[in-house]
């Protein structure tokens, strides 16, 4: 089925009921925006979707996966476009971090995989191969092309990528009230140069 196909997985034991799949889902959203996710059991998300718990471990190998697969939609950061604008696709790269890092349900979920690496490797190595190193990849690109237009205040890139994911991830991420207003603005100032001025070296 179309599910099966989205997670990478092979079919194991009878085909899901789309319905129950949904009901399971949408559970795993309401239990987590409601209570966390260290708070959600697979015994809670049964008892919301009005499944049993056996449905869920045979459709789902554990809690990571479930909620990956439940917050696919708010988690997706997308990639950088390449608009022949360096500047602008940079600005689109932090629009599409702050919009996904300040949703609360991928927050919850992101600081969760980050949290609970040690215990659950496979949900965090999930998170970073199929969202954010994409994501990384491409915005890196975009930042090669500022590069090659003379446009970056500074010429290590990896720098660069790791300042712009580290801040938003702290306004975002680690405070208690996302503060996001005037932090793109502060971003392009201090990754592009100006344009009235000269370049600058790596340090």
């Amino acid at each position: 089925m179309q599910s099966e196909a989205r997670s990478g997985r092979p079919v194991i034991g009878r085909p899901r009921s789309e319905g129950s799949r949904e009901a399971i889902l949408a559970a795993v959203r309401d239990l987590l925006l409601k209570g966390g996710y260290a708070s959600l059991t697979f015994e809670g998300v049964a008892k919301r979707a009005g499944v049993s718990k056996a449905t869920i471990y045979r459709w789902w190998r554990s809690k990571g996966e479930l909620v990956l697969e439940a917050s696919g939609d708010a988690i997706r950061i997308g990639l950088v476009p390449d608009t022949g604008d360096a500047r602008a696709d940079i600005v689109a790269a932090i629009d599409q971090l702050i919009g996904t890092f300040s949703n609360r349900l991928a927050s919850i979920v992101i600081f969760a995989a980050i949290t609970t690496a040690a215990e659950d490797r496979a949900m965090a190595q999930a998170l970073r191969d199929r969202i954010i190193y994409p994501w990384r990849r491409s915005a890196a690109e975009a930042l090669e092309r500022a590069q090659e237009r003379d446009e970056l205040a500074h010429n290590d890139i990896v720098f660069l990528l790791d300042l712009i994911v580290g801040t938003v991830f702290q306004r975002t991420l680690v405070v208690k009230d996302p503060v996001v207003e005037g932090l793109k603005d502060n971003l392009m100032a201090i990754v592009l140069r100006r344009r009235d001025s000269g370049p600058t070296g790596s340090g």
